[in-house]
């Protein structure tokens, strides 16, 4: 409670205006909140929609793949609804999740604090950000499923223009419903625990139904049959749309029910989050989210007793791999998350998609930034690692040796994922060269991210002219994600000589070795980074010092 500061005369003074006063400015602030500014709205979707269409043309014309025959064609239109059903009912399980947790709505702190607990109806408050989030979450899954389809008619014959309409509507239709699960969610009008149960019931479905041919196709597969509507038409498909526009309009009109402390923490998290990802700060960001998650460590560990001796042998590998046996269950379920993403971008890679390259990369560069959790908390308290009686760039090496067991076994899973769909001797071989290279440069890509942030002695860091800062912010953000993108392109070279009639092994190690090299090099970088640093600083130094 606030306390009433006190005048000369000892008389209590008011501490804020008077209630009439505020009473206004509540109702101007809730008047400008739950206005509808359609035009702006409308002038940013247009602009935004403008730039993704160019860069949808132009991304397509990168892509040249060979066309799919039409007994190829009609194996994947068959099979690709239950597919696009998995996605999209994890999409749905994890909105509903956010829902329970006070989203998809994040207000700013004063709005909560004041206009939620106002004599205001809460619709109405909410009525502005939920068309702004609607809208702008409609608007880019569409400009992604464009993007989709108009990838996916490199592969198949036809013009390009109903692929690219069925994947904007597609994107759309799935942002909706997954905008609208929240929004019930986090309204309160239904039991979070029921729509959890349904979503992960459907998860389940999907699954079963792409595993086995014995289960009937899951309500979601109607979905993926509105995507592939180009070549199948199929009308009852437009009844998922249907559905995806009720759950916004039954979720916008109950937001009201939205809890006053879930959407306090949420807002927090998310001011903070937003700051972070306009410093560039991976770090927080990938803290803060864990914290929207709600992530607590294991009381108890999921790995068996490690031998005795490992501890003295291998201090630091062994509290590393300690830390992984704690790990919450939803950061496990996100690491083979992104290893079955891995897995199958890479055999669609081999299929022939060239551009899933960027998939299966993001997705192992994210799988990385997990398994270096050790590595970034002893970047995180530097001042313990200076009062260690070992140099701080060779203890950040020896972290190295967890994240690279813990990719390599993700890596194991994702190729036994990938080869299973298919299996074959040269299947095994190309998945076994391609773990060698993925896993080192996986964890290279991670490791520059999360070393990067450590702070050194560099005394032009504030001076540097915006011609080099702008250059060394953009390395900054792309060079890692992209080492882990470089892990896969022996891939291409073992798809290249198999197409060619001849052992795609060989060629393929032949062209790892480049990339083992730049993951050794990057290992380095981290054993020498001070010691880099140190010596530019006092060279710089004495320089400075000589000339004047």
């Amino acid at each position: 409670m606030s306390q009433i500061p006190l005048s000369v005369t000892g008389d209590a003074t008011p501490a804020s205006p008077p209630a009439t006063v505020t009473a206004l400015r509540t109702a101007r602030r809730r008047r400008e909140l739950a206005g509808r500014d359609w035009g702006e709205l409308a002038y940013r979707v247009y602009t935004t929609s403008l730039g993704a269409l160019v860069a949808v043309v132009f991304l397509s014309g990168l892509v040249g793949d060979d066309r799919l025959d039409p007994v190829q064609t009609a194996s994947f239109v068959d099979r690709l609804p239950a597919w696009i059903a998995v996605g999209v009912s994890v999409v749905l399980a994890l909105a509903v999740r956010s829902g329970r947790r006070g989203g998809p709505v994040a207000l700013e702190r004063p709005d909560v604090a004041h206009l939620l607990l106002a004599p205001v109806s809460r619709s109405a408050v909410l009525r502005r950000p939920v068309s702004s989030l609607v809208i702008y979450g409609i608007g880019g899954a569409a400009i992604v499923g464009g993007l989709a389809g108009s990838l996916v008619d490199q592969r198949l014959d036809g013009p390009a223009a109903p692929w690219v309409f069925s994947g904007a509507v597609t994107g759309a239709t799935v942002a909706a419903g997954a905008l609208g699960a929240a929004l019930v969610a986090g309204g309160r009008r239904v039991p979070g625990r029921l729509l959890s149960a349904i979503a992960w019931l459907l998860v389940a479905w999907s699954v079963a139904a792409v595993a086995t041919a014995d289960v009937p196709a899951s309500p979601l597969s109607l979905v993926g049959d509105l995507f592939v509507w180009p070549e199948v038409a199929t009308p009852i498909a437009v009844v998922s749309v249907v559905i995806a526009v009720l759950l916004v309009v039954v979720g916008a009109a109950g937001i009201g029910g939205l809890s006053i402390e879930s959407a306090m923490r949420r807002t927090a998290l998310v001011g903070q989050l937003r700051f972070a990802v306009t410093q560039q700060d991976v770090r927080a960001v990938v803290l803060l989210r864990r914290q929207l998650a709600s992530e607590h460590h294991r009381r108890r560990s999921w790995l068996p007793r490690l031998p005795r001796g490992l501890a003295d042998r291998a201090p630091v590998l062994a509290r590393d791999l300690a830390s992984v046996g704690r790990w919450p269950l939803r950061r496990v379920v996100r690491v083979l998350a992104a290893a079955l993403v891995v897995a199958f971008a890479a055999r669609g890679v081999w299929a022939g998609t060239t551009p899933l390259l960027l998939v299966a990369g993001g997705a192992a560069y994210v799988l990385g930034l997990d398994a270096l959790e050790p590595l970034a908390q002893e970047i995180d308290h530097p001042t313990i690692a200076d009062s260690l009686p070992v140099l701080r760039g060779r203890l950040a090496l020896q972290h190295l040796v967890q994240p690279v067991i813990v990719t390599a076994v993700a890596g194991v899973i994702a190729a036994a994922v990938a080869v299973g769909v298919a299996p074959s001797a040269i299947g095994w071989q190309v998945a076994a060269v391609t773990l060698l290279v993925a896993v080192p440069t996986a964890v290279a890509g991670a490791a520059i991210t999360v070393v990067s942030d450590q702070a050194v002695d560099a005394p032009d860091a504030g001076l540097a002219q915006p011609e080099v800062a702008g250059p060394r912010l953009l390395i900054r953000l792309v060079w890692p994600p992209l080492v882990a993108v470089l892990g896969f392109v022996p891939l291409l070279v073992a798809r290249a000589a198999a197409d060619a009639g001849r052992p795609p092994a060989v060629p393929e190690l032949v062209v790892a070795v480049p990339f083992l090299l730049l993951a050794a090099a990057v290992a380095g970088w981290v054993r020498f980074r001070d010691d880099i640093h140190r010596t530019m600083a006092e060279s710089m130094g004495g320089t400075t010092g000589g000339s004047t």
